[in-house]
This record gives C-alpha cells, structure tokens and sequence, in this order.
C-alpha cells in the first residue's frame, strides 16, 4: 500500500479499520519546517509504517486522522541533515593540524600524516566521527575515501547498525594512467583505462560508487572513464573544483606548487596538455557537466564558470568552515545562489575541520554570505544534499511518501520571521530527539 492510498484509506468508511491497527502517529509541534513549502506553525506530521503520508496544520489533520498524537510542545519539527561532502577515513587526525594559508603545503603534509596512522587507531576515531554527525542530526552522507578503511568498517557492520543513507564514493587520483605498474598518488581500482567493479556494501540504502580526486589529479581519460561509470549505474559524479588558487594555475599552464607536487610523486611530465581554461571551463569541455555532477567546493569561480554551471544543471556542494581552514578564499555563494544553481552542504573533514555539523556550516555559511535567505541556507543543509545524492524521493523535505526520519529542534516561542533564522544559527545547540515513524 503506498502513501496515497494509505491516505484514501483512513479516510474511507473504512476507516475504523485503519484504527484497530494502531499504527498511525501524528507528530504535533509549535512549528513543522518541510522544506518544500513555508514553515507551518502549529503544525504535524502523520507517519506509518515508517513513511510520512501527511503534513500540514495540526488542526486539520487530527480532524482527518484517527492516531496516536505525540506533541513536540514548542520544538520546530523539520528534515534530518544531509553532509553531501565529508572523508570518514581521515578522522584520526582531528585537531592534527592548525589553519594554512598553503593548499599544496597542507596537502603534502596530510598524505605524511595519513601514513603515520596506526592500524588501531582508524576504527575508534571513525566511529567517534560518526557519533558526532548523528548527535548533530545528519541523516545521509557522500562519504569520499580512497583507501580501504571505511570499505572495511562496512563489512563489520552486516548487523545493520550503520547508521546513514547516502553513498561511498571511491576516489581515483590518476594523472598518468599509462598502465597497471604506474604508481598513483593513492591506491585506485584503475587499470589500463578501465574501472574494476567495486565491493558490495550491506544495507539497501547506502550505496559505492566512484568519483574524481579533481581536475588536476585526474588524468581527463580517467576522468570521462568514472563519469561514464556513474551514469551507467546511475550514481552522481562527485568531484572537488575550483578549490584553490593552485588549481587555477596550474590548469591555465603558469607557475603552481602542484607542479613541484606532482614531480615529488613522479607524475611530470604529464601525458596530455593542460587545457589553459579554468576548472569548470575544462569539465564542460570533457562533457561532465550535467543536473547528476556535483562540484564540491567552487572557491575559485568566476561569472563565466557560474553561467556554465547553470546551464548545465550542475549542483555545488559548500564546504565553508574547511575553506576558511585552508585559507583558500570564500565561494561565492550569493552569485552560485542567485544563478539558479542548487545548493549542497559538506564538512569535509576532521584533517580540515574542528568538527562535523551541518548546523555548524550554515551559521558559517549566513555570516560569510549574509545576502543568502536562511530558506537556502537550510534547503543547501536538507534537500540540496539529498537532490546531490539521488536520494531525494526519500529525504531531504517532509512530504508524503518520504521517510518518517526528522528532528525535533528545541526551540521555544520563536515567531514565522525567525523560525529558520534559528534553524540556521542555533540549532547546532539544540537538537532535541530524532524521530523515527
């Protein structure tokens, strides 16, 4: 039975039925934030059998459903989080660093570090990495790792206790694919121009799929080669773009510490000519861009390359407080905003970040764009990362038919002007219960 015809259903003479069951709830609360339409004050939620099948007035609703009432009291009801962008396998090294001003300085000293971490110390960070994003009400993720730690962890957990929907993107660092004895910068399932199938991961809702290091860590038939594998089983491309100013450089053929990078790790001379166009620019030209490719980060943007962005349908994922971290500048987020595109949200990770919240990068992200309405900050931090992830027909907004999964934020007697104003910049500090129709 799906979510129409349980609604037909309750509603029918029937009804009575339904009642004996005992399985419907209607979540009541001063305030119900669905994302999809303007907050609804004195609102609810009705739930069965684990799916929303109603949202709007209190009022209205217990006069169309007989269920069980659970009153919120003065809470906002609203979408469990989505972090769009984070690397799990980089926990153990919080608080290992201090804030840069070298993009390529904390690069080389992240991969020393990365190699320096014990065995035993991978599983305890993780799993305290993942405590800290459900406390902080994240629900999916678009988790980015290129060794095989979090694969690993995976395989542990067959007991169904992990806890996130979303997808493990395997990243490839490939800029000289010219066969399998070339080394690489990471270990990559990349031989000869083809992709390996990846490994199964349990569970229904979290899912493997691959995506790109960058544009300048990638060689471009490398690049073609992971898009052409997402497509064909309809996984999104996740790629970081336009992070840094080293990036830009290089890609425009000028002086970059990534050529001194690349030289370290004996991938120069190349064996294809960079393209001489900005990151964006030089995606277009491989064909990437389209509505299922998320560009993470986009610091480095210009009129040219958001117009670009736009009219392919390409979604950006922010990750701000990392950017801030590595000194890299500021996306233009209001520009990203006002084009059309859609907006995702991302931590990055533990190595670039003092901590994990989705709630945390949108405070960030209102005091550095103070143009951008609370209502995109919130949409980017809920249904911009499920619609970057595929998974929007399940999360992202309460709807009909979506997942009976949300917060219940303590909030008091906040008024229709400041219910999402608080959403963005206290409810890191207030996150009540989860609830689970």
């Amino acid at each position: 039975m799906n979510s129409e015809s349980v609604g037909s259903y309750i509603k029918s003479p029937n009804r009575r039925i339904a009642e004996s069951l005992n399985c419907f709830c209607l979540h009541k609360a001063r305030w119900v934030v669905p994302v999809s339409r303007h907050p609804i004050e004195n609102g609810a939620i009705v739930t069965f059998q684990g799916k929303i099948i109603d949202v709007g007035p209190a009022s209205e609703l217990r006069s169309s459903y007989s269920a069980e009432i659970k009153d919120h009291g003065d809470s906002i009801l609203c979408p469990a989080l989505i972090n769009t962008h984070s690397h799990l396998e980089l926990s153990p090294l919080k608080q290992h660093f201090s804030p840069s001003n070298s993009f390529v300085g904390w690069v080389r000293s992240l991969v020393e570090a990365r190699d320096q971490i014990r065995p035993e110390d991978w599983n305890p960070a993780i799993s305290l990495a993942i405590n800290e994003m459900r406390e902080n009400g994240i629900i999916a993720v678009g988790d980015v790792g290129n060794l095989d730690v979090i694969p690993l962890l995976f395989s542990s957990k067959k007991d169904g206790t992990w806890p996130f929907s979303g997808i493990f993107f395997h990243e490839l660092i490939c800029p000289v694919p010219n066969g399998a004895d070339e080394e690489i910068f990471f270990s990559a399932p990349f031989v000869n121009g083809k992709i390996n199938e990846p490994m199964d991961i349990p569970g229904p809702s979290f899912h493997y799929s691959f995506s790109a290091h960058a544009p300048y860590s990638v060689a471009p038939q490398v690049l073609k080669a992971i898009k052409a594998w997402d497509q064909s089983h309809n996984m999104p491309f996740s790629i970081h773009v336009a992070e840094s100013e080293d990036e830009i450089d290089f890609l425009r053929g000028g002086h970059s510490p990534l050529i001194e990078l690349l030289k370290e790790k004996g991938h120069w001379p190349l064996d294809y000519d960079l393209p001489q166009v900005s990151p964006v620019s030089y995606l277009e030209s491989l064909g990437l861009l389209d509505r299922h490719t998320v560009c993470v980060h986009c610091v480095q943007v210009d009129r040219d390359d958001i117009a670009i962005l736009a009219k392919t349908g390409t979604g950006v994922c922010l990750c701000p407080r990392s950017n801030i971290f590595l000194g890299v500048g500021v996306a233009p987020s209001e520009e990203l905003y006002a084009a059309g595109i859609s907006l995702a949200l991302g931590t990055d990770s533990l190595a670039s970040n003092d901590q994990l919240s989705i709630f945390a990068e949108m405070a960030s992200l209102s005091n550095l764009a103070p143009g951008l309405p609370p209502e995109a900050i919130f949409r980017a931090g809920t249904y911009g990362g499920a619609k970057a992830l595929g998974i929007s027909k399940e999360l992202g907004s309460l709807d009909r038919g979506k997942n009976a999964t949300f917060l219940s934020i303590e909030s008091g007697p906040v008024g229709v002007k400041e219910v999402l104003e608080f959403l963005v910049h206290e409810g890191h500090s207030k996150v009540g219960d989860w609830v689970i129709g």
